[in-house]
């Protein structure tokens, strides 16, 4: 059996196919997927932009989901340069199955500098050490986890609510949902207690990691404020994708994903999140919009 993490590290770097032009790998693992999952294509997406820009790095990326992709066919990119200037470079992504356009991307990079420190705190969470872990809280769970990608990311990395997560029995109690503030599902993600060695000294591959982690449970929050389950049986999928990178990930440690809800309405949710390193440091911020419908 092979290393989920390192199955999901060979997936982030497009092939060169020709000036511009590149190649996204998919999952050979065996995992059945209905599609091809969002974060697998933004973070492509970043590094193939990333692979025409040099001496700069990543500090923003937006990205529009425009159809769902097919995990049986190729992932093509092709990168636009907009500008060069002298501190920032600006590159336009798309991503094509069969002539049908999935995704389109906006990376924005910046010359390295120095200059003003501030960052939000993290929130007074409890350590992970002493949460349950994702498969303790769905074992109360009469079905257990409802299909074989939820199996996979407990397999692939440690995950511990600080939050209930969104399960059924969780909202058993309808006032679960409602707050005085933002719906809140904070959870602490642990990649592996050894990670390679290439995911601690490549600063981008360890963006792409972190592009492909955004994407995975942000809009629990929004499931949160409206009460609805992972098993229940809805649609949802990832509209947007915004990210704004402000200080390497420490994928040697423990990460808090801070995720939180101001809003859903009209078969949308809005959902937005901090991630920060163990000792506090505010590494990303992430922006997503949900399609919440019926089956």
């Amino acid at each position: 059996m092979t290393d989920p993490l390192e199955d999901i590290l060979a997936l982030l770097r497009p092939v060169s196919t020709g000036p511009n032009r590149y190649l996204g790998p998919q999952p050979d693992d065996g995992v059945p997927r209905a599609r091809v999952y969002g974060g697998q294509v933004a973070a492509q997406a970043a590094l193939a932009a990333a692979d025409t820009v040099s001496g700069r790095r990543l500090h923003s990326l937006h990205v529009t989901f425009l159809r769902p992709g097919d995990p049986a066919l190729p992932l093509r990119y092709e990168v636009t340069p907009l500008r060069d200037g002298r501190t920032l470079s600006t590159r336009r992504v798309t991503a094509t199955q069969d002539g049908r356009y999935l995704m389109e991307a906006m990376a924005s990079f910046i010359e390295p500098m120095d200059g003003h420190e501030f960052a939000a705190r993290m929130p007074d969470v409890a350590a992970p050490e002493s949460l349950r872990t994702a498969a303790e809280w769905l074992a109360p769970e009469e079905s257990g986890p409802h299909n074989a990608t939820e199996v996979y990311w407990m397999t692939a990395f440690d995950l511990r609510y600080a939050d209930p997560p969104p399960l059924r029995s969780v909202f058993a109690d309808p006032d679960r949902q409602r707050t005085d503030g933002d719906a809140l599902c904070r959870v602490w993600l642990r990649v592996a207690e050894n990670p390679p060695a290439e995911l601690l000294s490549d600063p981008l591959l360890a963006t792409g990691l972190l592009i492909y982690l955004t994407d995975w449970a942000v809009l629990d929050a929004v499931q949160v404020g409206v009460g609805r389950s992972w098993k229940d049986m809805f649609t949802m999928a990832s509209l947007d994708h915004a990210l704004w990178f402000h200080r390497p990930a420490d994928f040697s440690d423990w990460l808090l994903f801070d995720h939180r809800s101001p809003s859903a309405a009209a078969g949308t949710g809005l959902a937005r999140g901090d991630v920060f390193n163990r000792d506090g440091s505010l590494v990303c911020t992430v922006a997503q919009e949900g399609y919440f419908g019926p089956k």
